[in-house]
């Protein structure tokens, strides 16, 4: 059997069992997320702010992504014949996801303040911080989602930026704020997160300051540093084929191609831009959930709390 048959009946496998799969376990498990830091001993701290606005659009991010897909599989796909619904369902999902993103790496930058020795670095995690800089980030990616929404058209059936000029700006873009930027934000910050722990580690303070020493932080603040570098780390693989892909695309666009060839790029661009790249949208519960034994315990009391209060109503009925 050709690639040219092979190929398309593994991607339909791959949409109908893994992202069915991966869509389920991803909305169970951020909503998990946000039910665990709503709770007391999270609420009212900066870094939670960010994890719940990050899985709440990682969550809306998820379904606007995945459900169209596995509709498709049963129905006519709307991204082939209706242009309304091919734009708004992009600026949707780049809105969400790109706001997934970027609350990732404030998350990062305000674990790396509270690390930090310095009172002015250490200012950025306070709560009010992060109240006023959420909103500002929500209006800021609906507003730019825009500029590539405009780009994009639906012709003969396919959903995708305009060809020539406005191709490879719309590469440019989708290659700066999917790839480099994300990935840029999170490293730096994870290593100078890694670099303050380590600092940490050595220093000794013989004396007590009159602020709250970073030097201090309580076992749970410490999980916390490490599921966001270990999320770090699952993070990378499921986000840099995309932004190689990018780059293929741009450079390919005027090649002559073998319908073998085409096969098998159609089946990349589908494993780096949509499998793997909504993936990254269920993974920090996940990985939550295996790097911390706080997250792991407390989360088990979470549930157990629900299901005796559930429990204890139905007797009451």
């Amino acid at each position: 059997m050709s690639v040219v048959v092979t190929l398309p009946l593994v991607q339909q496998y791959l949409s109908q069992y893994g992202i069915t799969t991966y869509l389920i376990l991803g909305s169970i498990g951020l909503f998990l997320n946000i039910a665990y830091f709503t709770q007391p001993a999270y609420r009212d701290k900066s870094f939670s702010l960010y994890i719940i606005t990050m899985s709440i659009c990682g969550l809306l991010g998820l379904h606007i992504s995945t459900v169209p897909i596995i509709y498709a599989l049963y129905n006519p796909d709307p991204l082939t014949y209706n242009a309304f619904f091919c734009a708004i369902q992009f600026y949707l999902r780049h809105s969400f996801n790109e706001l997934l993103r970027t609350f990732f790496v404030l998350a990062c930058a305000d674990r790396y303040a509270s690390s930090s020795t310095q009172a002015k670095i250490r200012r950025f995690s306070k709560y009010k911080v992060a109240i006023r800089v959420i909103p500002s980030v929500l209006l800021f990616w609906f507003i730019v989602s825009i500029f590539p929404t405009m780009m994009r058209t639906l012709d003969k059936g396919v959903c995708d930026a305009r060809s020539g000029v406005i191709h490879t700006v719309y590469a440019i873009y989708i290659l700066m704020s999917l790839g480099i930027f994300p990935l840029t934000g999170t490293s730096v910050f994870a290593i100078l997160l890694i670099k303050n722990m380590k600092s940490i580690r050595q220093r000794i303070h013989p004396t007590i300051t009159l602020e709250p020493e970073p030097h201090n932080l309580r076992k749970r603040d410490r999980d916390v540093l490490r599921m966001l570098l270990v999320e770090l780390i699952g993070y990378i693989p499921t986000t840099i084929p995309n932004t190689v892909i990018q780059i293929y695309k741009s450079a390919a666009a005027n090649v002559v191609k073998t319908k073998d060839r085409l096969a098998i790029e159609n089946f990349t661009i589908y494993l780096a831009q949509i499998f793997l790249l909504y993936l990254t949208n269920t993974l920090s519960f996940w990985v939550f959930l295996s790097a911390s034994q706080t997250y792991r315990t407390e989360l088990k009391n979470m549930l157990i709390r629900w299901y005796r209060f559930i429990t204890r109503q139905r007797i009451n009925q």
